[in-house]
C-alpha cells in the first residue's frame, strides 16, 4: 500500500512540476514510485544497504535516472544525494504518504476521503504522533521543489485519495 501511495504521489508531483507533461516521464515517476522500497525487507537492519540491494538485482534492467531517483531517497545512509525534482519528489513524499495514512487510521472514520489538510497539519505539528515520520525530510519540499507545505500535502492528500479503494482508506 505504500509504494501504491508513492507511486500515486510522485504522479501527481510529475503533473505539477511539469507543465507539459508527457505520459512517458510521468510513468518513469510513478515506477519510482512503486519501487523506491522494493528491497525493504532484504535490508532491515542495514539502512546503509536499502537501495543499493535493489540495484544490485534490478540496476541493469531499468533507466539510470529511475534507479538513481530510488537510490536517493535513502541519502543519509548511502549517500546518493538527491539532484532533480524526481529524486526529490520520492525522498519527500516516502515519508509524507506514511503521515497520511497513520493520521486517516486514528480518524473515526478512518477513510482518506474523511481527513482533510487541516486534520494532516495538525498530526504534522504534533511531534508526538507518528513519530517516525520525518517532518524535516517532508519539509524539503518547500526549499527543493518549490511547493509549500499546505500544496504539498494537499497534492498527496488528494493522490492518495484517488485511489483510496486500493489503499483500503
Amino acid at each position: 500500500k505504500h509504494h501504491l501511495a508513492c507511486e500515486a504521489t510522485m504522479r501527481a508531483l510529475y503533473r505539477r512540476l511539469n507543465p507539459n507533461a508527457n505520459s512517458e516521464d510521468e510513468e518513469k515517476w510513478g515506477i519510482v514510485g512503486l519501487l523506491h522500497d522494493a528491497d525493504y525487507e532484504l535490508s532491515k537492519g542495514h539502512p546503509s544497504q536499502h537501495t543499493l540491494i535493489l540495484e544490485k538485482k534490478i540496476g541493469d534492467k531499468i533507466p539510470a535516472d529511475i534507479m538513481y531517483a530510488i537510490k536517493s531517497h535513502n541519502w543519509q545512509n548511502n549517500q546518493v544525494e538527491p539532484i532533480s525534482f524526481m529524486d526529490w519528489s520520492i525522498y519527500t513524499c516516502d515519508e509524507l504518504t506514511g503521515l497520511i495514512i497513520a493520521a486517516t487510521l486514528i480518524h473515526p472514520e478512518k477513510k482518506l476521503a474523511s481527513v482533510d489538510i487541516n486534520f494532516i497539519i495538525n498530526r504534522f505539528n504534533d511531534q508526538s504522533f507518528a513519530r517516525g515520520a520525518n517532518r524535516e525530510q517532508i519539509k524539503f519540499c518547500e526549499e527543493k521543489l518549490g511547493i509549500t507545505l499546505n500544496e504539498f500535502i494537499q497534492i498527496t492528500l488528494a493522490a492518495m485519495r484517488n485511489i483510496a479503494p486500493e489503499l483500503g482508506l
